[in-house]
């Protein structure tokens, strides 16, 4: 399992795709920082096709806390749980 951190909003319209097409089956998705707000109308269509791929989705819950959000969507690790993720993934980008 691959462990992709993102931890921006947005990225450059080169970059966007590219990271979403490097998904593969079995990997994870970490929300973090800005990330978050991935998880709120308007941004929350940009994350449905990762359960079409069966990607396991998480955001820090420190994070969600920090910005004053509730997602629907993904499971909240606390910083042991983030930590305990990374150390089981085979493989991590941040991007």
């Amino acid at each position: 399992m691959t462990l992709h951190q993102i931890n921006q909003l947005s990225y450059a319209n080169h970059i966007e795709p590219l990271w979403q097409q490097s998904l593969k089956q079995g990997d994870a998705v970490l929300l973090i920082e800005e990330a978050i707000l991935r998880l709120t109308q308007p941004h929350l269509t940009s994350m449905t096709p990762l359960e079409e791929k069966h990607i396991c989705l998480y955001y820090l819950q420190r994070d969600a806390e920090g910005y004053g959000v509730q997602p629907s969507l993904g499971k909240a690790l606390s910083d042991t749980e983030w930590v305990e993720l990374a150390f089981s993934a085979s493989s991590h980008i941040s991007w």
